[in-house]
């Protein structure tokens, strides 16, 4: 008896309440079993170049991977998977330079990125920068992700609680991004994936709203809901104030006993 798995995908961006420009990216492919986030950050337009360079060249690297490494054998995957997952970080992030280096208007942009890629009953997380990734397995949320900002490294330190740091007034100032330096350390995480399984991607505009237990109230209340709880995570950022665009991803896990 096999369970196999089906992952059903949603994703909504929103300006938010005070930009004027959403600089987020989402780039989601049901055939790829991907998701990518991307909050981009610099000059006029310049965020949404970023985050738009960022999202479609991760794709495309994931698209080529999967032609050429479609009869790999299985034990090799975790490790082709997470290098995968890091060159593509990385040439988003040449890409990103580059594209600077030529237009003088687009200097000092960059992106932050999250994505989850499935295969099978595992999942891929790669992230750099304070774009999270959550998981909601048993009535319990987690967060997977650890921010690369400046908090984070004080909460790490023992100099500010968790309670402090939602607070604090430097909690958006990042200390990894993609596109701001040719060297680049991108976090890699595999998981097993469950039935049930509920996972979560965002930017800061959300989870700077938003506790986690809130986020997960508000899934919960959608009763499964994919583009319901997405509508209803967004709008309550906004009436929070709204500060910054918001970006939200949604993968539900599913499946159905099948005998052989």
């Amino acid at each position: 008896m096999s369970i196999p798995l089906r992952f059903e995908f949603f994703a909504k961006t929103d300006v938010g309440m005070v930009r004027l420009e959403n600089e987020d990216a989402i780039a989601v492919s049901e055939d790829l079993q991907l998701a990518i986030l991307a909050d981009g950050m610099g000059g006029y337009n310049a965020g949404e170049v970023a985050s738009g360079i960022a999202t479609v060249t991760i794709q495309h690297m994931v698209e080529q991977h999967q032609r050429e490494n479609q009869y790999s054998h299985p034990d090799d995957q975790t490790a082709v998977r997470r290098l995968c997952l890091m060159q593509a970080v990385r040439k988003a992030n040449s890409a990103i330079i580059d594209a600077a280096r030529q237009q003088p208007e687009y200097r000092g942009m960059g992106t932050t990125v999250v994505l989850a890629w499935f295969q099978g009953d595992r999942v891929c997380i790669s992230h750099v920068g304070d774009s999270r990734a959550y998981l909601i397995r048993g009535g319990e949320m987690s967060q997977l992700t650890r921010d690369h900002s400046q908090v984070q490294e004080q909460v790490a330190a023992g100099l500010l609680t968790a309670e402090e740091a939602a607070f604090a007034m430097n909690r958006n100032v990042i200390t990894r991004a993609v596109g701001v330096g040719h060297q680049l350390v991108v976090d890699v995480q595999e998981r097993a994936v469950e039935v049930g399984d509920l996972y979560l991607l965002c930017s800061d505009g959300l989870s700077d709203r938003l506790s986690s237990a809130q986020m997960q109230n508000i899934i919960d209340a959608a009763n499964g809901g994919l583009e319901t709880a997405c509508e209803a995570l967004i709008q309550a950022a906004n009436d929070g104030g709204g500060q910054d665009n918001i970006s939200v991803v949604l993968i539900n896990v599913s499946g159905q006993i099948a005998c052989s």
